[in-house]
């Protein structure tokens, strides 16, 4: 009786063209369009923006060490070759010749020189992602604090809090900087000959990669994954939905008067729904092997996610049935598969890669169904372990069990209205 029972809910289900088409042939629309209209963007064809650094000093330099020469003179021995070390030692003038004269770099950072009297509006404009201020007597208090004892100068920092990435490259940069310049004035101070060659230089090296040389994620890739876990959300609502027209029409009443267990027609909408959710990604799955050529290698972990996903599904067909029993309304699914379907679309990142809008919305997305297979899909595909995807795995089951406890509580007891 178990068995008619699964037979029967996939067979009404298969004689509804509206709902099969759906749940099969919309995913399939979407996969294709969105892999194709996104392709360009999510391979990462448009140009990258440069890391605009301005750079604004309130004295010469050249003068500064003038200066410093002159005051020196009087408690050190200033010989010609000092001089020209001390030439070759300016601050300031390193770290614009290490930006400047570095290749690589300039294909990353745009420098700027801005006058002192444009720093206030260069603060305001947002234009710049960070600007550096060397302050009055900078270099002049930097050789001092070397070889007059004096204390150590200062510059400021303006980092632009809208452009956290290109401003963050900056900072790391000047620490960079500031450590092997720090190295070599040290070696200087204790009498150890250094000049400008003697500077490591910074390498940067643009080679663009996903994580640990995995198998690259293309926008085909994604949203075979994405959709696959959005729509599986709908065979949940669409068996709910189905299940309370039974109740409407008093099948329901009929199951119990032959003697069948209310618990064992519950259970039966919810295997009939991991059937039917199974065979749809399997479905799909095989087209986007066949038409976008994607591999699924480790093909045991995408079963065991596949069957997990499944399973949640089922549990949320069976609560959602339950809800709508309890309330003698079809309301339960109508609004999850229109509303909820989305929200959990959207926080679980089958619209687009939620974490890089927000952290905290994708760890949220992590307990949504589709968030967590969609997580641990991409996972599968570029290569991880079975450890690597425990968290998904847990995820999953924690929602699943939840889903089919309160279904099972909230499911009536007996026919008619409740």
């Amino acid at each position: 009786m178990f068995l008619s029972l699964i037979r029967k809910q996939i067979t009404i289900l298969l004689r509804s063209p509206s709902e099969m088409l759906i749940l099969l042939f919309m995913p399939i629309v979407l996969i294709t369009i969105l892999s194709f209209a996104l392709g360009a963007l999510w391979e990462g064809e448009n140009e990258v923006s440069k890391v605009e650094l301005a750079i604004v000093q309130q004295d010469d330099e050249i003068q500064q060490l003038d200066q410093f020469l002159h005051e020196a003179k009087g408690s050190m021995n200033i010989t010609s070759d000092m001089e020209k070390n001390l030439q070759q030692l300016l601050p300031i003038s390193i770290l614009l010749q290490q930006i400047e004269g570095n290749e690589e770099m300039k294909q990353f950072i745009h420098l700027t020189e801005l006058q002192p009297e444009k720093l206030e509006d260069a603060k305001e404009s947002g234009e710049y992602s960070a600007i550096l201020e060397v302050p009055k007597d900078f270099t002049f208090n930097f050789l001092s604090s070397i070889y007059l004892q004096g204390e150590k100068p200062t510059f400021n920092v303006y980092l632009n809090e809208s452009e956290k990435i290109t401003s963050t490259i900056v900072q790391s940069i000047l620490d960079y900087y500031q450590q092997q310049y720090s190295l070599v004035s040290s070696l200087a101070q204790n009498g150890v000959p250094m000049n400008m060659d003697a500077l490591p230089k910074m390498e940067i090296a643009s080679d663009t990669r996903t994580v640990d040389s995995q198998t690259e994620i293309t926008s085909s890739t994604y949203y075979t994954f994405s959709m696959t876990v959005m729509f599986i959300l709908y065979i949940a609502s669409t068996l709910a939905s189905q299940a309370f027209v039974e109740k409407y029409f008093h099948i329901f009443d009929r199951v119990l008067l032959a003697r069948i267990h209310p618990l064992t027609y519950l259970l039966s909408i919810m295997t009939a729904t991991i059937i039917l959710a199974i065979v749809q990604v399997g479905l799909l799955f095989t087209f986007a092997h066949f038409v976008f050529h994607i591999s699924f290698t480790q093909w045991e972990l995408f079963v065991v996610m596949t069957l997990l996903l499944s399973i949640v599904v089922g549990g949320l067909a069976a609560l959602l049935s339950s809800i709508n029993y309890r309330t003698n309304s079809g309301e339960a699914s109508n609004v999850f598969s229109n509303a909820f379907v989305s929200v959990f679309a959207l926080v679980g990142g089958s619209y687009f890669n939620i974490s890089s809008l927000s952290p905290w919305l994708a760890e949220l997305g992590m307990w949504t169904p589709n968030g967590a297979a969609l997580n641990g899909y991409l996972k599968i595909y570029q290569n991880a372990t079975l450890m690597e995807i425990m968290p998904n795995i847990i995820h999953l089951a924690i929602l699943a069990v939840l889903f089919t406890v309160l279904a099972v509580v909230l499911f009536p007891k007996r026919g008619g209205i409740v």
